[in-house]
């Protein structure tokens, strides 16, 4: 603007000028100058007329663009609040369900210990009637006293009251872990006789014969013997029997079961016809 305005200054300046000069000029020259400063005056204008076009037009524009810009931040506005809004929901809806994944993980370990306790207790009552159907079980490590006499006395206990699969878990795991222990070999005598009430010969010979393997210097060798001298004349092995308790009256005359193993003895040679087999 402050161009247009110096321009039509110096128009009016110019015309003052050349109307002051025909004071001067000639006609002629009077009329040149006037067209001239006529031609300058249209010029001035339709330069003035272009400018003012293009400035409202600069202004039309930047008020589009003002337009524009605020449509566009309203956009980014609302679409920022729906953005914010679905965050929270996903949130929500995230929270509801670790929620519900605690829970399911607390039912997962509830029911978990339920089922370790119903195991437990089912292997336990299999264990007891296996154990008095006479069928060897494994005892629990939380099952075998601490101390040796108290491992030792619950074996005996077990044993006198014929429950005879937990005394012979009981006095095997007591051979294993004090294999050095003066009563070892008792113990495993006690297996092997356990197996005799139960009327099992056969097994209770096998049992017997690890006294004779294991604990040679042991002083259950005497009893080893005899419960060997009864396994086999039970299993009509009576060859085997005289030899068990000759043995034994040989080796050890003045044991107690030296006594037994005569009795035993003559009974063998008075054994029924057809009794035995060898």
């Amino acid at each position: 603007m402050f161009r247009i305005h110096t321009l039509a200054l110096f128009a009016v300046l110019l015309s003052a000028t050349i109307s002051g000069c025909f004071l001067w000029t000639t006609t002629d020259q009077g009329a040149t100058l006037e067209r001239r400063a006529d031609e300058f005056e249209t010029r001035v204008t339709t330069m003035e007329a272009g400018y003012t076009a293009q400035m409202e037009g600069a202004h039309a524009k930047a008020a589009e663009l003002e337009t524009v810009l605020q449509q566009a931040t309203q956009v980014v506005t609302r679409n920022s609040a729906d953005t914010g809004a679905r965050v929270d929901e996903l949130q929500q809806a995230l929270a509801v369900q670790s929620g519900q994944i605690d829970e399911l993980r607390h039912e997962l370990s509830r029911v978990q210990e339920q089922f370790r306790e119903q195991q437990g207790d089912y292997e336990n009552r299999m264990k007891r009637l296996a154990r008095r159907a006479g069928v060897d079980m494994p005892v629990d490590e939380t099952e075998i006293p601490a101390s040796p006499d108290a491992h030792y006395r619950a074996a005996q206990v077990a044993y006198e009251a014929r429950d005879f699969s937990t005394a012979r878990a009981l006095f095997r795991a007591f051979v294993t872990r004090y294999a050095t222990d003066a009563r070892a070999d008792d113990a495993q005598v006690y297996v092997g006789q356990s197996y005799l009430v139960e009327d099992r010969p056969a097994t209770a010979l096998g049992e017997l014969r690890r006294v004779i393997t294991d604990f040679a210097s042991g002083d259950q060798i005497p009893a080893a013997l005899l419960g060997m001298g009864d396994s086999f004349y039970r299993l009509h092995d009576c060859t085997n029997a005289r030899v068990s308790y000759e043995t034994l009256i040989r080796a050890h005359p003045r044991a107690p079961q030296a006594t037994d193993a005569r009795t035993r003895l003559r009974d063998v040679q008075r054994a029924p016809a057809g009794y035995c087999t060898s």
